[in-house]
């Protein structure tokens, strides 16, 4: 599947409440080995950018132990390894990361998606449509500080439409 209609899919299945103020990107390099980014906007401003090279250069893998492939991949970040108020740590997910994931959450529910081990498809599925408030409230607290942080933003923009 292409990324514009696996963007658009996934873009969708966002919540009407952050729908148009957050949106996924991706893009590769052909002039730097074919390496690629992906990133997340909200309301005009990047918050999360995954870089292939920096995943290679700070993990030396380009995929997080918890992607599902055949290649190399690398530990998570421990908790005790994790910088203070930073949203994720440089490296510690890639571009190919990012879009196995993102492809991975359009065949499974939104409540699989919010089970999952993954905190990529944690993610993605606070951000879905058909995730509860409920659940949104109880991902806020997440060990993973880029799910609790977008499910804080997600729980701040519902309040915000009452």
């Amino acid at each position: 599947m292409q990324w514009s209609k696996l963007k658009s899919r996934i873009e969708e299945s966002f919540a009407n409440s952050i729908q148009g103020r957050i949106q996924i990107f991706t893009t590769a390099y052909r002039r730097q080995d074919g390496m690629s980014r992906s990133w997340i906007v909200i309301d005009g401003e990047q918050v999360v950018s995954l870089t292939d090279e920096a995943s290679w250069r700070e993990q030396g893998a380009y995929f997080h132990e918890l992607t599902p492939t055949d290649c190399s991949q690398h530990e998570a970040i421990s908790e005790e390894d994790r910088c203070n108020n930073t949203i994720y740590e440089r490296g510690e997910f890639s571009s190919y990361d990012f879009k196995i994931m993102a492809f991975e959450s359009l065949n499974l529910s939104a409540q699989d998606c919010v089970n999952s081990e993954h905190p990529l498809l944690r993610a993605l599925g606070v951000l879905n449509k058909k995730t509860g408030k409920t659940k949104v409230k109880a991902l806020q607290r997440d060990k993973h500080p880029m799910v609790a942080y977008l499910a804080k933003f997600r729980a701040e923009a519902e309040a915000a439409n009452k």
